[in-house]
């Protein structure tokens, strides 16, 4: 009774966000469902992947493009084709000097803002230089100048080498120079397929086809309900919803008219743990944290759980299967190093290394005691994600078998901030750039940000990460980022089998129900941000 209950609350949210005449058309005549519109009338799509809108987006001072979202509205200088080579995206062409130093863009000629504006290199060394000068959303701080050559190019000077830079160079969508203020947001002009026609907050999002986009679309208009899973569900039974997000604990629902695909990912979840012992202190963002913790800083504790969780249990009891076994953040990139993978929930070896180190249990209750410390420690992750829930407490069901006491807290990221560098967190990551290797192993970037939360420091790594990052050839920097991950001659590293100052469990799939007259075209590999990934090339989908 309680759940029907539930599902007629989230049907009448439904109803009431006035969002009937926006779908496609649904009516009951004579006791029975009409079809759905032939294809030369149906050019909507109605589209539920959560409210990821009312975190003010539009804006890249407020993060718009960090997760890939803002492929709806702009366009950035590169970008990534489904196979995850990198192309032009405004840019046309682009050259990296020998040293690493200079980054120079040829702006294509033809692209314009949804005002009918050309994009200029005026436009892009605005929205750079906006962004350095903001100095929160985007690290451009290695930036020297941006500077216009021969009109149509744009050359970046740098401080020093960084070939991550094209995790900038994905993400950070281009504005108009001559119309971006402070309430961007609200009225934003991009250069990408789509241009808001309506946002209303907590209720939905218009999008309309830009008239001088450079490409024919299918589909002249989205319409995204920013519902919660529940009510995104309710309404997709419904009918008339095409596009629906869901986690893989709705993995076995049916909807009619509508199939679930599934679609691998780099969005990893992994354990991050404080590698200093307690009574340190540090920096969250500017501000003044407690640093460390006495179980995590052994390297037995951290190496136990790496080689004693069994992933493939945990994805199959938390996600239904729909998730791939992971040991680092970049399992199946280029730059991933196939030697940290191990044979994993191997209890005994656990016990093994755990006992070698000193860990005993002393009292019979079950947990190992060091030097009177208990094998016990809280697991943070946030209260409003469920999957974080669900892994942190099947983390707990397995550790405790060999030993070690995990306790999940549910919170929230304010407070997971303010406590996270004397806990371990339940932590995500994954993109299709190594960047994110370098802020949370690199001890350079410890106190910035929320960067390297486990406070990690190893000599080698960081000449290793350094290595890569002073590269000035993206493919040669890949033997950098996997010695790093483990160098095998040194028996040295940051992975699982090394110091693993973060255990990493899962890659998760991402799964959507599509209408099944619906054709998305090849998917690329997605990234960590589970509402976005699937709209990298929207210009491209069509009905079948």
């Amino acid at each position: 009774m309680q759940q029907k209950h539930f599902i007629k609350k989230a049907f009448i949210l439904f109803l009431i966000t006035s969002l009937i005449t926006s779908i496609a058309t649904i009516f009951v005549a004579c006791g029975e469902k009409s079809s759905k519109p032939n294809i030369k009338e149906r050019d909507e799509l109605v589209i539920a992947v959560g409210s990821l809108f009312d975190s003010g987006q539009f804006d890249p001072k407020q993060k718009y493009g960090s997760h890939q979202q803002h492929r709806l509205t702009h366009n950035s200088l590169l970008k990534y084709d489904s196979d995850l080579n990198l192309i032009g995206d405004l840019a046309s062409d682009y050259e990296i000097s020998k040293d690493g130093m200079s980054w120079t863009f040829t702006i294509k000629p033809d692209i314009k803002f949804s005002n009918g504006e050309t994009v200029t290199a005026e436009d892009v060394v605005f929205t750079y230089d906006m962004l350095k000068k903001d100095g929160i959303a985007f690290d451009l701080g290695f930036i020297d100048t941006i500077q216009i050559i021969e009109n149509d190019k744009v050359k970046f000077n740098l401080k020093e080498p960084r070939i991550t830079f094209v995790s900038q160079l994905t993400e950070i969508p281009i504005v108009p120079a001559k119309y971006y203020d402070e309430n961007y947001t609200n009225n934003p002009i991009g250069s990408g397929p789509y241009m808001v026609k309506e946002y209303k907050k907590g209720e939905q999002v218009i999008f309309e086809k830009n008239p001088y986009y450079s490409k024919p679309l299918f589909f002249k208009k989205l319409t995204f309900l920013l519902l919660e899973e529940d009510a995104a569900l309710a309404a997709a039974k419904a009918g008339g919803i095409d596009v629906l997000a869901i986690p893989a604990s709705f993995s076995e629902q049916k909807i009619d008219n509508m199939t679930l695909y599934s679609y691998p990912s780099v969005d990893a979840r992994g354990i991050v743990l404080p590698v200093l012992p307690a009574g340190n202190k540090g920096m969250i963002n500017g501000t003044e944290v407690n640093v460390g913790n006495d179980v995590t800083s052994d390297l037995a504790i951290r190496q136990a759980l790496n080689i004693g969780l069994n992933r493939k249990e945990l994805i199959d009891l938390t996600m239904n299967g729909y998730g791939q076994v992971s040991y680092s953040l970049s399992d199946r990139l280029p730059w991933f190093n196939e030697e940290q993978i191990i044979e994993d929930g191997n209890i005994e070896e656990a016990k093994r290394i755990l006992s070698d180190a000193g860990w005993k249990d002393e009292d019979g209750d079950g947990i190992l005691e060091k030097n009177g410390i208990k094998a016990s420690f809280e697991l943070y992750y946030s209260a409003e994600d469920k999957l974080r829930g669900d892994l942190s407490v099947g983390v707990a069901d397995q550790a405790i078998k060999f030993g070690i006491e995990i306790k999940p807290r549910g919170s929230s990221w304010d407070e997971i901030f303010r406590n996270g560098k004397e806990n371990a967190v339940l932590w995500a990551g994954g993109r299709h750039h190594p960047h994110q290797l370098y802020t949370m192993y690199s001890s350079k970037v410890i106190d910035t940000g929320y960067n390297n939360m486990s406070q990690y420091k190893n000599k080698l790594v960081d000449e290793y990460l350094d290595k890569a990052m002073t590269s000035s050839d993206i493919e040669k920097s890949y033997q950098y980022w996997k010695l790093a991950q483990w160098d095998n001659n040194a028996k040295n590293g940051f992975a699982g089998i090394g110091d693993a100052p973060i255990v990493w469990i899962t890659q998760i799939d991402h799964l959507y129900f599509l209408a099944n007259d619906l054709d998305v075209g090849k998917q690329i590999l997605h990234s960590h941000g589970y509402e976005w990934s699937l709209f990298n090339d929207i210009d491209t989908w069509k009905l079948k």
